[in-house]
């Protein structure tokens, strides 16, 4: 799991990955961190654009909310092996970012059984 403070440009949270399994976003209550106060949105394959007009983003989240690309059908490549970006209306919020990646077909068969 990554702490990680998203401010008001865009970050890459997530590089592409062929084996990502799921990856999954929390914006951590105010309870737990006060200042998260504002709204983040994230983009799988490019920044998203930090406007809820904006058809920019893939989701938005507000405090305490999670998003998980296990949502979403496993087979589309867009919330499974693309980058990660978010972005935050409000200066320095705080979320959690936790991946998960599957063995390749490669360390599969020379991992000792």
């Amino acid at each position: 799991m990554a702490r990680i403070a998203v401010g008001l440009n865009p970050i890459q949270v997530a590089r592409p990955n062929s084996h990502r399994h799921q990856i999954t976003v929390q914006l951590l209550p105010n309870s737990i961190s006060a200042g998260n106060t504002g709204l983040v949105y994230g983009k799988f394959g490019s920044a998203p654009i930090a406007d809820p007009n904006s058809n920019s983003w893939d989701f938005v989240l507000n405090s305490g909310a999670a998003d998980g690309s296990n949502f979403y059908d496993a087979s589309d490549e867009a919330y499974n092996k693309q980058d990660l970006w978010l972005v935050a209306d409000t200066a320095d919020q705080i979320v959690n970012v936790v991946e998960t990646t599957l063995p390749s077909e490669e360390t599969k068969t020379t991992t000792p059984q």
